[in-house]
C-alpha cells in the first residue's frame, strides 16, 4: 500500500521519454503520483487542471520552453519549481532561479538526492500532509489514519481497496484524478492498465457514501478522464 503521506502529484514537463521513464519510476517508488507533458504547452494546461504539489521543467523542452513556462506557471503558483536539465553552469542556474525556481538538478543525478530534494521542498511548501478531511457541513468526513468514514454521522464500512480509492481522492479533493494514476496510486503500477476494474468499486463507493448514487453529490465521474471528489 503506497504511503499516503506522499500520495501528492507531481507534475513533470520532460521532452525525453527515457529520462521521463526514469524520473516517474523512481518518483513512484517514493510513493509520488505524477502526470508527465512533453511540451510547455502542455505542462500549462496539466497545471492549471491537476494544481500539482511540485513541478519538474526541463529548460529545453518544447516549445516555448522551460524559462517561459516556469514565469508562467508563478503567476498563479506558489509551490515548488527545480529545473532537471544538462546546462548545468551558473549562468543557467542564476537565470532559472531569478525566474522563480527553487532547486536546479543537473542530469545525469543521484536518485537518493533527487528524492531528498524533492521531500525537502515538500516538507517547506506543504508542511506535514492532513489525514482528516470533512466535506459539506460535515456531511461526510474521512479519517485516514483510523480507517473511519463518516456519512451524516454514521460510520460506513469499506472494503481496503474502497477505502484506498476514497483516500486518494480525498487528498485531491477538488481535483480531477485520471483514472490511470488513481488505480496506481491505490493499488499499485501493476493496476495501471486495469481501467476496467475501477467502476465496479465507484459503484460500490456511491452505495456506501451518496444519498443518491444516481445523482452523486461527492464522487464525479468525468467523462473520459477519470474521478473527482467534490471539494464543497
Amino acid at each position: 500500500m503506497p504511503n499516503l503521506y506522499f500520495l501528492m502529484q507531481i507534475l513533470v514537463v520532460e521532452d525525453d521519454v527515457h529520462l521521463t521513464h526514469t524520473i516517474r519510476y523512481v518518483l513512484g517508488t517514493a510513493g509520488y503520483a505524477t502526470v508527465v507533458a512533453h511540451t510547455a504547452e502542455e505542462g500549462l494546461a496539466l497545471a492549471q487542471l491537476h494544481k500539482p504539489a511540485l513541478f519538474l521543467l526541463d529548460v529545453m523542452v518544447p516549445h516555448m520552453g522551460g524559462w517561459e513556462l516556469c514565469r508562467q506557471l508563478r503567476e498563479f503558483t506558489q509551490a515548488p519549481i527545480i529545473f532537471i536539465t544538462a546546462l548545468g553552469n551558473s549562468e543557467h542556474i542564476v537565470h532559472g532561479l531569478q525566474l522563480g525556481a527553487d532547486d536546479y538538478i543537473t542530469n545525469p543525478f543521484d536518485q537518493n538526492e533527487f528524492l531528498a530534494r524533492i521531500q525537502a521542498h515538500l516538507r517547506r511548501h506543504v508542511g506535514q500532509a492532513p489525514t482528516r478531511f470533512s466535506f459539506g457541513k460535515g456531511e461526510l468526513q474521512i479519517d485516514l489514519e483510523s480507517h473511519i468514514v463518516l456519512v451524516e454521522g454514521t460510520a460506513v464500512e469499506l472494503t481496503p481497496r474502497e477505502f484506498d480509492l476514497l483516500a486518494v481522492l480525498a487528498r485531491q479533493a477538488g481535483r480531477v484524478v485520471r483514472t490511470a494514476d488513481l488505480l496506481t496510486d491505490a493499488w499499485g503500477e501493476s493496476y495501471a492498465e486495469s481501467k476496467h476494474n475501477i467502476k465496479p468499486y465507484i459503484h460500490y463507493l456511491r452505495k456506501k457514501i451518496e444519498q443518491d448514487p444516481a445523482v452523486p453529490r461527492w464522487l464525479h465521474t468525468v467523462r473520459g478522464i477519470g474521478y473527482r471528489l467534490a471539494d464543497e
